[in-house]
């Protein structure tokens, strides 16, 4: 019984221990749980820019152990806290484990930025989101219509944002439009119009041509304004200009103007804010020198202006013009657009051909002088020991279309040249254009020397000097004058409708006289129908007799130094170096009313080479003289009726030209080379020959 008692004892002492021990270790057990069980609470952050509130949510808040939470407003550029909040929890601001509150613009004392919001609760930091409170700068525009000259300019605002986005967080925002010039500080602006109520889409526009009276660059901002801020933002921004504007400016060549030796200026489509009274053109050469300054004259829609270049005092350049403006203040603006008028002359490209037939070609191609060129002249120059000396000018033959200038002229000697290629403005100034040496080897010089050749069908024995065939032997051949103790064999030809004596030289070779000496242009009998022999010669005939003849017929010498001459109607006139042929027919100089020299009309003298005598062979006073000077009596001559397209072996001679008031034969030795020389130069007779014997001219 006793041990049984004590058993059960010690079960119900265990067990009350048993039950004890659950009892006080169960609740400590369930308070560990609770405190290591995962946390519920969060934070969650919305941003109304338009209110200018950030607010925030806080949940899963429990009061028994939850009293109090921090919330923090943290700018993202700066890292620097901008707004901290303590709160203490209770039934009133916490229901249902949630706590809600604000952050405002003016909390964060309008500064605009991006915040970071975090609450804290315990040692817990929860991160409840980003409040935008930036102003959105990348999505507002301002732009400025119409162009710098405009006398209506509008600055132009939009915004870009979305629909339901805002611009600038908060409420009461104004815009407004503020304009200032650029050489002046930005705080000088002013503002243009009136300020509106910013919207979330503003389109806005007004007019700026009115505010700005000062030429220059300008600067137009759109700016937001609160009474709240102590500052202005500015949202957008741009430049414009305030000057005078045009469509174009241009400087032109036509045909007409070339004729002027001008240019033109127009400067079109000109507008200006402040009005237009006159515009004036200045006219700068390459060096940046201002020669001439010019008024433009109103025209329908530009303002022109003709510019001679005796304006330029015809200085070729590349010349900057500038337009000012005058407006209507009288005050001036040179437009920033400039034209060039290229006034310089194109020296172009000269070319030296070298042709087979001894001579070369000058050619100059694409030159130009303003005013256009009147005449191409090339100057040849022979070098020779470092020395130049000049063979003569030759005048350049133009194209038609004057791109091209060209002049063949026949190589004289081995050895180096220097050709420069001249242009006579139109304002008669002679222009170097172009130069360049060559050299001509003997090869170039073509035929030397006597060479036998055929002439329609007969063989004739010619002298060629550098390809030229010599037209007048009397040097080469070293020809002495005819006299009593000297006879020249010669046999002389008269081609009567050609007008051409051709005098032949016999050849001991050949045994014929096949030698052309000298060929020479004449006059014969105006009558060239008649065609007869000395069988119808009278004082009243005109033509000159077919046949044979020879020098003096008589067998006498008949010739005259001076020979009275008796005309159809009865006056006499004199001829000098008279070589008498057949009858009342002789070789003589054009015959003159006094023994002088100066009684020659230059209308007479002009009819050299054409049918013009009584009979005669009117002659120039040289050739006269030649046929005086060198045929022997006895010399045949055989005149024919001939050929205009067969005048002979050496062609028909090149006769000089006289103008009125001329009353000498240029051939004459009895008139000075001095007289010659300077109605030469005077153009007033087209050659000359010179005492010497030397050609100028033909």
């Amino acid at each position: 019984m006793k041990r049984t008692y004590i058993r059960s004892l010690l079960v119900f002492v265990f067990a009350s221990l048993f039950l004890t021990f659950s009892f006080v270790s169960t609740p400590a057990k369930a308070a560990a749980a609770a405190t290591e069980a995962p946390s519920t609470h969060k934070a969650v952050l919305t941003t109304n820019r338009a209110a200018g509130t950030a607010n925030y949510t806080v949940t899963g808040l429990d009061l028994a152990s939850d009293t109090a939470l921090t919330i923090n407003a943290v700018n993202s550029s700066t890292k620097k806290t901008a707004f901290t909040k303590n709160v203490t929890l209770n039934e009133t601001n916490c229901k249902e484990g949630t706590f809600t509150g604000s952050i405002t613009l003016a909390d964060l004392k309008y500064a605009f930025a991006n915040y970071t919001v975090t609450v804290t609760i315990g040692t817990k930091t929860l991160t409840a989101g980003t409040a935008d409170f930036t102003i959105h700068t990348a999505k507002a525009g301002l732009s400025i219509t119409g162009n710098t000259g405009a006398a209506v300019r509008t600055a132009a605002f939009v915004s870009k944002e979305a629909t339901g986005g805002v611009l600038v967080p908060g409420t009461g925002n104004q815009i407004s439009i503020q304009i200032w010039n650029k050489n002046r500080a930005e705080s000088t602006a002013v503002t243009v119009g009136k300020a509106m109520a910013l919207n979330a889409n503003q389109n806005w526009s007004v007019d700026v041509s009115k505010s700005g009276n000062y030429y220059g660059k300008w600067g137009a901002k759109a700016v937001v304004t609160n009474s709240n801020w102590k500052t202005q933002y500015t949202l957008a921004s741009t430049e414009y200009n305030v000057v005078p504007s045009c469509t174009s400016f241009v400087t032109k060549k036509t045909k007409a103007l070339e004729k002027k030796k001008a240019f033109a200026i127009e400067l079109s489509g000109l507008t200006n804010v402040f009005g237009v009274n006159g515009v004036t053109f200045q006219v700068f050469n390459s060096d940046g020198r201002q020669v001439a300054t010019l008024s433009g004259k109103k025209k329908t829609a530009s303002y022109y202006k003709e510019v001679t270049m005796k304006t330029l005092k015809y200085n070729l350049d590349l010349f900057t013009i500038k337009a000012v403006v005058i407006d209507s203040n009288n005050k001036t603006y040179t437009l920033a657009q400039t034209t060039k008028a290229d006034q310089r002359m194109k020296k172009g490209t000269l070319t030296v051909t070298k042709k087979k037939n001894a001579t070369c070609i000058y050619k100059l191609s694409r030159a130009y002088v303003p005013g256009n060129i009147k005449k191409v002249e090339f100057d040849i120059y022979r070098i020779k020991n470092g020395k130049k000396k000049k063979l003569g000018t030759y005048k350049a033959k133009a194209s038609s279309n004057k791109k091209t200038y060209t002049v063949t002229v026949k190589n004289e000697a081995k050895g180096t040249y220097e050709v420069r290629a001249f242009a006579t403005s139109a304002w008669k100034s002679r222009l170097l254009l172009k130069k360049t040496k060559f050299k001509l080897k003997k090869s170039d010089l073509g035929k030397n020397g006597w060479y036998y050749e055929k002439y329609k069908g007969k063989k004739y024995k010619f002298y060629y000097i550098n390809n030229e065939k010599q037209t007048d032997l009397t040097k080469i051949l070293k020809l002495k004058k005819s006299s009593s103790s000297h006879q020249n064999k010669f046999y002389i030809e008269v081609n009567r409708a050609a007008c051409v004596v051709t005098i032949y030289m016999y050849n001991d070779e050949t045994n014929k006289y096949d030698i052309p000496v000298k060929t020479c242009s004449v006059c014969v009998g105006s009558d060239i129908w008649t065609v007869a022999g000395t069988g119808g010669l009278h004082e009243k005939s005109a033509y000159t007799p077919i046949g044979t003849y020879s020098v003096c017929t008589n067998g006498q010498s008949v010739k005259y130094t001076m020979k009275p001459m008796h005309e159809p109607d009865g006056s006499t006139v004199y001829a000098r170096w008279a070589t008498h042929i057949v009858g009342n027919v002789y070789f003589h100089s054009i015959a003159v009313g006094t023994q002088s020299h100066y009684a020659l009309p230059a209308v007479t003298y002009n009819k050299l080479g054409k049918p013009a005598s009584a009979g005669c062979i009117r002659m120039a006073v040289a050739d006269a003289k030649w046929i005086y000077d060198y045929t022997s009596t006895g010399n045949t001559i055989k005149i024919v009726k001939g050929s205009t397209k067969k005048p002979g072996p050496l062609g028909k001679a090149k006769t000089i030209k006289v103008k009125g008031g001329i009353n000498y034969d240029p051939t004459d030795p009895g008139v000075p080379d001095s007289r010659k020389k300077k109605d030469y130069k005077a153009k007033r007779i087209s050659g000359y020959l010179t005492k010497k014997g030397k050609k100028v001219g033909y």
